[in-house]
Parts: C-alpha cells; sequence; structure tokens
C-alpha cells in the first residue's frame, strides 16, 4: 500500500488536535496529504489514561514528521458561520476540499434526568449539528473533486450507552451518512461513516478503572482499541481502494458490537 495514497489532496479534519482525530489527521500527513486541522484549540488535550505526555500541536506534527503540509483552524462546529470559514480557509489554503472527515465531538455523561438542557443542545450541536454544518458547506467542493466524506460515529449509535445526548447524537451521524450517501451517490462522492469501539483517547477520562475493565470483557479481541486502528480505516474509506463502499457504517470495535446488534 503507498505511504502517497492522498499525496496532494486537501483534507479536513475536525477534531484534530487529540484523540483519533489526531491520529486520522497525523495519518493522511504520512500519506503525503496536505491536512487542514480543525478544533477550538490546537493545544492536545492530554487525558487522565490516556496520551497522558502529547505537547505538539497536531498540524505542527504533520509539518514536522511527514510529507504532507498542514494548517490549522480555530473552528466550533456548532456555529455554521465558524464551519463556512472553514471550507473558506481550506479552500484558499489548498485549492479545494477532496476529503472531509467529521470527527470532533464531545461527551458529557448523565442519563436524562441529570444530563441538562444546555448539555444536551451542546452535544447535539457538536456532534450532530457540526457534521451536517460541514457536510453542507464541503459538498459543493466535493462535488468538484469527487472526494469522499467519513464521518465519525460510535457503537453507541446502535447500542445506546453514554447518555441519551450522545447516543441519540451518533445515532443521527450514522443516518445522515446514509442519506447523504442517497443524495451524494450520483455525484460520485463517497459517504461512510466509522463506528469506533472503546479507543483508547483522552474521551474516556470520564471512566474509571473498574469501568474500563468493563469494557475490555465486552470487547472479544484481547485489546482496546487504538486510535491508529480507526485511522487506517478512515484513510482507507477515503481512497480509491474504497471506491465502491459507499453508505455503510464500518465498526471499528474489535467485535464489541458482535454479540450485541
Amino acid at each position: 500500500m503507498s505511504s502517497e495514497r492522498h499525496a496532494g489532496r486537501s483534507v479536513v479534519v475536525t477534531g484534530a488536535s487529540s484523540g483519533i482525530g489526531r491520529r486520522i489527521a497525523q495519518k493522511f500527513g504520512d500519506e503525503g496529504a496536505n491536512v487542514v486541522c480543525a478544533s477550538r484549540s490546537n493545544e492536545p488535550h492530554r487525558g487522565k489514561h490516556h496520551d497522558t505526555d502529547i505537547s505538539v500541536p497536531t498540524e505542527q506534527w504533520i509539518r514536522d514528521e511527514t510529507d504532507g503540509d498542514a494548517i490549522f483552524v480555530s473552528t466550533d462546529v456548532s456555529d455554521p458561520g465558524a464551519v463556512e470559514h472553514l471550507v473558506e480557509e481550506t479552500v484558499e489554503a489548498y485549492g479545494g476540499v477532496d476529503v472531509l472527515v467529521n470527527n470532533a465531538g464531545i461527551s458529557i455523561v448523565g442519563d436524562s434526568q441529570s444530563t441538562s438542557v444546555t448539555d444536551w443542545r451542546r452535544m447535539i450541536g457538536v456532534d450532530l449539528d457540526g457534521t451536517f454544518f460541514c457536510c453542507k458547506f464541503a459538498i459543493p467542493y466535493l462535488k468538484e473533486s469527487t472526494g469522499q466524506i467519513v464521518n465519525i460515529a460510535s457503537v453507541n449509535a446502535t447500542e445506546g450507552g453514554s447518555g441519551p445526548a450522545y447516543a441519540a447524537a451518533k445515532a443521527g451521524q450514522v443516518n445522515l451518512t446514509r442519506d447523504l450517501a442517497v443524495e451524494l451517490g450520483e455525484h460520485e462522492v463517497n459517504v461512510n461513516c466509522v463506528s469506533p469501539g472503546y479507543v483508547k483517547t483522552p474521551i474516556q477520562d470520564y471512566q474509571d478503572e473498574e469501568s474500563i475493565q468493563v469494557s475490555r470483557e465486552q470487547t472479544l479481541l484481547p485489546w482496546l482499541g487504538e486510535p491508529e486502528e480507526v485511522a487506517k480505516v478512515v484513510a482507507f474509506l477515503a481512497s480509491d481502494e474504497a471506491s465502491y463502499i459507499h453508505g455503510a457504517d464500518v465498526y471499528v470495535d474489535g467485535g464489541w458490537a458482535a454479540h450485541r446488534v
């Protein structure tokens, strides 16, 4: 498999400063892409359990360590004006949009009673509205490039868990993927979704060792996921090698959902 598979392509990755998004952005940089790293801040989030020692901003790492190029655009994906600006900056820097990876997401744990209306709206705003806004403003350019969209959802989209807002938003992402696949198939824009299980990133900070052990027991493979394992699938789905995969929700979960769905 060529390390230059995405050479010269313009790739937008939201939530690129930390976790899965960071490794996705780095993977595209490894493969020669021009990566637009979009997050509210470019300061990496150090986790309590995972990614405890990262310090170099993603875009700097890509420029220093790969053949790709990268810029950072401060973006609140829940703000449509900020997303429109993100796309404009991408087109100005790299001439268009070839790949959009909607990875930005937050999780505020709680049940229906402890989740405030404010927190509900915040999670839906980032995790679902943000995905729609990014697609809306990038699609005209993706049609020009016959590019790819990859949305990052979760096994919780079909199973529930992690709170009502998170599960609802992730389910919305999966079905938005399918609807966009219907819309964009005739334009040869591939749209797919990746649903990770437990992956070792700072979004797991809310968990304690006991709950992490439960995740280990629910995962059929004898290890918990690494961000690299998700990033490799995303880079594949955004490539010509995946040209006939369209409207799919790909589980990257170590078998977590195999005995549950």
